[in-house]
């Protein structure tokens, strides 16, 4: 599996690549051995628009362009998976289906009452439902995944 390591400058492009089930750490505050350091130790491809990083293997320059089509490239030139809204978009901790009847203490009671479906982030402590924030997710990465596909 391709796991990345994004650097401060591209914080959108990590949040993307979790909602689309990619293994994503964001890295705000590291210098660039640090990045090094870590990518070499875990595994991870750096994603940077750093030049003096971009020298190094295993290290994908982003040029100018928004996440969206910096996400494409991503997709184009990695072939990753996607399994879309498996990780957690705030700390890239896989989340895990739950029982509603876990849930229901944990989530205003109106949301409870409209969702059949829960997952649970046991990495920061987030629980997640489908509403309207899901379909507009689900849309641009649709959008995503078509255009890659057709590059």
């Amino acid at each position: 599996m391709t796991k990345f390591l994004v650097d401060r400058m591209l914080g959108q492009t990590a949040k993307w690549l979790r909602f689309l089930g990619i293994d994503a750490e964001y890295a705000p505050e590291c210098e660039d051995e640090k990045l090094l350091e870590i990518a070499k130790e875990e595994q991870r491809i750096i994603i940077t628009r750093d030049k003096e990083l971009g020298r190094y293997d295993d290290v994908f320059l982003v040029e100018k362009g928004t996440p969206e089509n910096i996400i494409k490239n991503i997709l184009d030139t990695y072939h990753v998976e996607i399994e879309p809204l498996s990780r957690c978009a705030k700390c890239n901790t896989s989340v895990e289906s739950i029982p509603e009847e876990e849930v229901k203490e944990e989530i205003p009671e109106g949301i409870y009452q409209r969702n059949e479906k829960f997952w649970y982030c046991s990495g920061c402590d987030q629980y997640y439902w489908r509403g309207s924030h899901w379909d507009k997710i689900m849309k641009k990465i649709e959008d995503i995944v078509e255009d890659s596909d057709e590059g």
